[in-house]
C-alpha cells in the first residue's frame, strides 16, 4: 500500500499548497477559534485535552462552543449535541466523543457550554454563532480542516507511538499512520506531546516542527458509576476487574488501571470507536462471576449505558482520566489567553 500512501501524500501536499497560496480560501468566524487536532489516525489524547482547555475557558466565565464532525456517527446532518441545558444521548446521531465531552462539561456549566456535530464545519460554526452566541469555538479534530481560520492551532502527538513505530510515522494512510506528511506539523502553533504514563521528556526531533512544545501525561482521577457518583477505590481492592475498551490504544488504558491499583482479571479489546451490539453485551455478561466488576473507559461507557440489562443488573464502572502538564503550563495558559483577546 506504500504507492497509495505516496499518492495520498501528494494529494494532501497539493491541497495544503493551494490553501497556503490563497487559491483555496479559509473563512473567518466572528468569534475566536481554537483547533485541537492530530496528524495521526488516533490515540493521541485529543478528547481529554479538549475537555481540559474547555474547562479552562469555562472557569473564566466564557461561553464555549465545541464543533465536531462526530466520527462514525450515522448522520452527516447538523445535530445539536448540547443546547446548554441537556445532552443528546443518541450516540448514533451525535457521535461518542461529543456526547462524552458534553456529559463532562455540562454538569457545572449550564447555559455556558454548547456542542454541535456536523460534517460541514463551516455551516456548524455559523449555526453555533447565530444560535448560541459563544465567546469562542473549539474545533475538535480540526488540524486538517483548513476551511476555517483559527486563532490557535494545537496538535497532539503520541510520544510512545512516535518513538516505537518509526516506519508507520514515515507514511500517510493506508500504509502508515499519518493523515498528512509529518513536516506539516510546522503549521501548528503548539505541539502537545502526550507521554501518557511516562516522564515529561521530549522526543528528539519533535522540536524541528514547532517553536512551542509542551509535554503532558494522564492521571487517573477516580472510578465512577452510571449515576456519576465518585467511588472510593479501596472498595475495589478485593475484586477482580473484567475490563473492556474500544480505543486506538487499548494498552494505554490498561496501564492507567494498573497504575490506579485495579486488579485486572481479563481484558476484552474492541476496535477504536466500536459500536456495541446486543451480542457484544451478551458476551460480556457471560464473563461475569462473583467478586468481578466491569470497568471500561468513559468513551465506551456512554455507548453501553443504553443497554439497561448490563447497567442495571451488573456492577459497571468507568475510569475518569484527566491530564497533567509539565512545568511549561504557563506557556499554554498564555497562548490560550492570547487566542481569545
Amino acid at each position: 500500500m506504500i504507492p497509495v500512501s505516496i499518492l495520498y501524500s501528494f494529494i494532501m501536499f497539493i491541497r495544503n499548497k493551494l490553501y497556503d497560496l490563497g487559491v483555496f480560501k479559509s473563512i473567518n468566524i466572528p468569534v475566536p477559534v481554537i483547533s485541537v487536532g492530530n496528524i495521526t489516525t488516533g490515540g493521541t489524547g485529543k478528547t481529554p485535552f479538549t475537555i481540559f482547555i474547555a474547562e479552562y475557558y469555562l472557569e473564566k466565565n466564557l461561553k464555549v462552543g465545541i464543533i465536531s464532525r462526530g466520527y462514525k456517527r450515522k448522520s452527516k446532518d447538523l445535530v445539536i449535541v448540547c443546547d446548554g441545558t441537556s445532552v443528546n444521548q443518541d450516540i448514533e446521531m451525535s457521535g461518542d466523543e461529543p456526547v462524552m465531552i458534553s456529559n463532562t462539561l455540562l454538569c457545572e456549566n449550564k447555559n455556558k457550554y454548547f456542542a454541535v456535530a456536523c460534517s460541514d464545519r463551516v455551516n456548524a460554526a455559523e449555526f453555533m454563532v447565530n444560535k448560541f452566541h459563544p465567546d469562542l469555538i473549539i474545533l475538535d479534530d480540526g488540524f486538517q480542516h483548513r476551511k476555517i481560520k483559527r486563532n490557535l492551532d494545537i496538535v497532539l502527538i503520541d510520544a510512545q507511538d512516535f518513538s516505537n513505530n518509526v516506519f508507520r510515522n514515515l507514511f500517510t494512510i493506508p500504509s502508515g499512520n499519518l493523515r498528512e506528511n509529518i513536516t506539516n506539523l510546522k503549521r501548528a502553533d503548539l505541539i502537545i506531546q502526550n507521554n501518557k504514563q511516562d516522564s515529561y521528556d521530549l522526543i528528539p526531533g519533535v522540536s524541528d516542527y514547532a517553536s512551542e512544545i509542551i509535554s503532558i501525561r494522564y492521571k487517573s482521577e477516580y472510578i465512577m458509576d452510571s449515576k456519576n457518583s465518585i467511588l472510593d477505590k479501596e472498595q475495589f481492592k478485593k475484586k477482580k476487574a473484567l475490563v473492556f475498551s474500544g480505543l486506538a490504544d487499548n494498552g494505554s488504558f490498561i496501564k492507567q488501571l494498573e497504575k490506579f491499583g485495579i486488579n485486572i482479571d481479563e481484558h476484552v479489546e474492541f476496535s477504536d470507536h466500536y459500536e456495541y451490539s446486543e451480542k457484544d453485551i451478551a458476551f460480556l455478561i457471560t464473563k461475569f462471576r462473583d467478586e468481578v466488576i466491569y470497568i471500561t473507559t468513559e468513551k465506551d461507557f456512554v455507548k453501553v449505558v443504553k443497554f439497561k440489562k448490563l447497567i442495571s443488573d451488573y456492577p459497571v464502572y468507568f475510569l475518569k482520566i484527566d491530564i497533567e502538564l509539565n512545568d511549561k503550563n504557563n506557556v499554554l495558559i498564555k497562548m490560550l489567553d492570547e487566542a481569545v483577546k
